[in-house]
C-alpha cells in the first residue's frame, strides 16, 4: 500500500513537470509567432528614464574632430564623451583629463588599454559606482576604466574626458540619426524596424568585436566576400586587412601614410578601389586603406574594419537583442567620401 501511495505521488510529480514544460513552449511559441524573443540582457548596472511618456529617449550629440560628442554630467560633474564601437566596452574609458581628478575615484584594480598602433598596450586602472545623467535617463552603478594623464590620451583628443561604447546603452535598441544628430533609445519590447533598408545580421566575435557580411572588388577586379568588423569610431569607410587568410595583396598604386591609434603610430597604405557592397547598397571607386592584422583589426579572419564615414550615410540602428543591424539610407547616401572625410 505504501509503495503504490509512494509510485502515485512520483507519477504526479512527472505530470506536473510535463505540463509546466508544455506551457512554456506553448507561450514560446506563441511570442515568435507574434515577434521576435528578447534574449536576456547583460548591460552593466541600472537606469532610469526622466522624460515623461513612453517614446524613446532621445541624447543629442554633436560631431567634433570626425566623432560623435555628448554631453552629461558624471557623478554631478560636467563632462563630454565619444561614442565608439570597436572592442565592445562596457565601461565608461576616462582619458585623465582634469574630470578624473575631480572625481576622487578609488582604484579597484590595474588594467590596460589595448587597440590600433604598433606599440605596446598602455596601463590603466579600473573604479565603479558611476552616475551618468543626461537630460531624459541616467544610468547609476556603472563600471569605468581610467587612463593616467601620463598615458597622453586627453592631449590626443582634445575637447572631450573619455568615450561610451554604443554597447553602454544596450538596455535598448540604439539607433544613429546623423542627420538630427541624435542617439535614440528604443524599448526593445516595443521596437519595430520600418523602414525599407537593409537588415543585416551581426555576428558577435570572441575578440570583443561585431562583423556584418560584406564584399569589396579590388583595382585588379578580384572580389572578396566575407564578414568584416564593425567599428563606429573608425576614422576609414573601409581598412582592409593584409597577411590574413584572405592572402589580400597591396594594389601597385598605393600610397603609404600612416595614422595614430590607442598603442601609437599605425603604417598604413591608401588607394581607391572599384567598389564594396554592404547590404544593397555599392559604392563605386570608394577610398580605401590597408593594414596588417595587428594594425587593421581584432578578429584574425575577417576582411577587415568598415567606420563612420561609411555608417554616417545611413540612419543605423544596432539591436543587440538578436544581433541585427538595420541600415535605412539618409541624405548622405550620394555625397562622396572624401567630402565626408573632410568633415
Amino acid at each position: 500500500m505504501y509503495n503504490n501511495f509512494k509510485l502515485n505521488e512520483t507519477m504526479k510529480k512527472i505530470i506536473l513537470i510535463g505540463i509546466a514544460i508544455l506551457i512554456v513552449q506553448l507561450i514560446m511559441k506563441s511570442q515568435s509567432e507574434h515577434g521576435t524573443l528578447i534574449k536576456e540582457n547583460t548591460a552593466p548596472g541600472t537606469y532610469k528614464i526622466l522624460k515623461k511618456g513612453n517614446g524613446p529617449v532621445k541624447i543629442p550629440f554633436k560631431m567634433h574632430n570626425g566623432k560623435p560628442l555628448m554631453e552629461l554630467e558624471i557623478n554631478g560633474k560636467k563632462a563630454k564623451l565619444m561614442i565608439d564601437n570597436g572592442i565592445l566596452w562596457d565601461q565608461v574609458w576616462l582619458l585623465g583629463s582634469p574630470l578624473v581628478d575631480s572625481l576622487a575615484l578609488i582604484p579597484i584594480e590595474e588594467s590596460t588599454v589595448e587597440g590600433t598602433g604598433e606599440g605596446d598596450p598602455t596601463q590603466a586602472y579600473t573604479s565603479k559606482n558611476l552616475t551618468l545623467k543626461f537630460n531624459d535617463i541616467e544610468f547609476y552603478d556603472q563600471p569605468v576604466l581610467v587612463s593616467p594623464a601620463a598615458a597622453g590620451f586627453a592631449g590626443s583628443f582634445p575637447g572631450t574626458d573619455g568615450q561610451l561604447c554604443n554597447t553602454f546603452f544596450r538596455h535598448f535598441v540604439v539607433e544613429f540619426d546623423f542627420v538630427k544628430q541624435e542617439i535614440i533609445l528604443h524599448n526593445p519590447k516595443q521596437f519595430k524596424y520600418k523602414g525599407i533598408g537593409s537588415i543585416l545580421n551581426m555576428f558577435p566575435n570572441q575578440s570583443g568585436t561585431h562583423s556584418v557580411p560584406f564584399s569589396f572588388t579590388m583595382p585588379d577586379g578580384k572580389v572578396f566576400n566575407d564578414f568584416i568588423d564593425i567599428d563606429l569610431g573608425g576614422i576609414y569607410p573601409l581598412k582592409i586587412a593584409l597577411n590574413n587568410k584572405h592572402n589580400i595583396q597591396l594594389p601597385s598604386d598605393v600610397k603609404s601614410t600612416f595614422s595614430y591609434g590607442i598603442q601609437g603610430k599605425t603604417t598604413e597604405y591608401s588607394c581607391k578601389i572599384k567598389s564594396m557592397t554592404i547590404g544593397k547598397y555599392t559604392f563605386e571607386n570608394p577610398p580605401a586603406i590597408f593594414g596588417d592584422e595587428k594594425t587593421s583589426r581584432v578578429h584574425p579572419d575577417n576582411l577587415g574594419v568598415i567606420g563612420l564615414p561609411l555608417f554616417m550615410k545611413f540612419n543605423i540602428i544596432f539591436d543587440y537583442f538578436n544581433n541585427k543591424i538595420y541600415l535605412t539610407p539618409n541624405k548622405y547616401i550620394k555625397i562622396p567620401f572624401e567630402s565626408t572625410l573632410k568633415n
